[in-house]
């Protein structure tokens, strides 16, 4: 994977996480992070972020496998995804940001960070309040 300056952005769910927290803060982010597609299944979500981040928008997150301008996948489906679309997403290579819960089995959890291992990739788990001092 080439070191890119903007890093391309694959974003997976457009949800409250996926627009609201990732979208939105990436799109203020132009000489750090460039959004290149979005995975969403409802059609006026992908035709909304066409508008407002430029990228390309796909319904099916295994449209993305193979890409090569994506450094970095944020995986913000429906939690019941989390867990085996990551674990695609890494071994297909891509470095990963998965929303809350990763899993909901520990075996499940155990299986993305053995794909982050094996393909030699990023992988963090998303928390946004980790700073805060209430979580601290």
């Amino acid at each position: 994977m080439a070191k890119r300056d903007p890093i391309g952005v694959a974003i997976l769910g457009l949800g409250r996480s996926g627009y609201g927290i990732h979208a939105r803060w990436l799109s203020q982010q132009p000489g750090r992070f460039r959004i290149v597609v979005v995975a969403d299944l409802l059609a006026e979500r992908r035709a909304r972020a066409q508008r407002e981040f430029g990228c390309q928008a796909v319904g099916d997150s295994g449209a993305l496998l193979g890409r090569d301008d994506i450094d970095l996948v944020i995986n913000a489906l429906p939690s019941h995804l989390h867990s085996p679309v990551s674990t695609q997403m890494l071994r297909s290579g891509y470095h990963l940001v998965c929303e809350k819960p990763v899993a909901w089995k520990t075996a499940d959890f155990d299986r993305v960070v053995a794909a982050a291992k094996r393909a030699h990739r990023t992988f963090v788990p998303f928390h946004q309040r980790r700073f805060s001092p209430s979580f601290e």
